[in-house]
């Protein structure tokens, strides 16, 4: 098995970490010993993480310029039609601003090897944006409130916010304040601005204290003393279901729990299809 104490290529991602929060030995499945489970997702997830992954790849074009390569023929056309439509009516391109869609950033500094993976990054003369689209529930309903607060502690927004000032450097060829930096979460299906995170000097350093508190938790776990009552509730979940419980994921249970598909690695499992 291989160990990340001595795994200096390892970058962690907003998933990985969620991962070890959500289960250490899950982890140590997905990440040290590299499994997974052909079976995983079934069919009605797949379709979901198809549409969203189509959605991503035509924003991509859009921001980069080149045709969406949208048509008639393609499978969930009207959707993904009316989904762009909202996304060309609400993000109109503007001269002044750098786009940077399906932009991937990275850091390595001891003990902060991380990796963020951008939906989109606008450079504009004053300020930068990170947007990420969600695609795979409608949360148009929920309280604002609650859900604003959710993404702001989210660990995608600590690493995304964190990585891309700390890399600043690299990006722009030099720092700028933290007060000029934002991240947006935006869903295309009802259209909706689903929160907006200011970032401060305050935040970052907070970040920064949460990401090594959390990688130094990981590289120390001892996974012989593993109690798995402990991280039982997203058991129901996992592709691991079976060889822990010899009980089978229920899919019904996972689409309707929000909080845990924000957790989900989707970008591993879409590769699979």
């Amino acid at each position: 098995m291989k160990d990340l104490r001595f795994a200096d290529y390892f970058l962690f991602t907003q998933h990985s970490l969620s991962t070890f929060d959500n289960c250490p030995l899950k982890f140590r499945k997905r990440y040290l010993e590299g499994l997974k489970w052909d079976s995983f997702p079934d069919e009605r997830v797949k379709k979901r993480l198809e549409r969203g992954n189509n959605f991503h790849l035509l924003a991509h074009r859009y921001f980069m310029g080149v045709p969406t390569g949208l048509d008639q023929g393609t499978e969930e056309f009207g959707e993904l039609n009316e989904w762009m439509e909202c996304l060309e009516r609400e993000f109109k391109k503007e001269p002044f601003v750098t786009y940077l869609p399906e932009y991937k950033l990275r850091m390595v500094t001891d003990p902060l090897k991380l990796e963020a993976n951008f939906d989109l990054i606008a450079i504009n003369e004053d300020r930068i944006e990170i947007w990420d689209w969600k695609t795979h529930g409608d949360m148009q309903g929920k309280n604002r409130a609650a859900l604003s607060k959710r993404f702001e502690t989210s660990l995608q927004t600590v690493v995304y916010m964190f990585v891309l000032k700390e890399q600043l450097p690299i990006l722009i060829g030099s720092p700028i304040e933290s007060e000029k930096i934002c991240m947006c979460y935006w869903q295309p299906d009802r259209p909706h601005l689903l929160a907006k995170i200011n970032y401060s000097d305050e935040l970052h350093e907070r970040f920064r204290q949460i990401l090594e508190q959390k990688i130094r938790g990981v590289l120390e776990y001892d996974y012989a003393g593993f109690e798995k009552a402990l991280f039982s509730k997203h058991c129901k979940y996992c592709e691991f279901n079976w060889f822990c419980n010899n009980d089978k994921v229920d899919f019904e249970a996972m689409e309707e729990d929000e909080d845990f598909l924000d957790t989900l690695d989707w970008d591993s499992i879409e590769e699979k299809y």
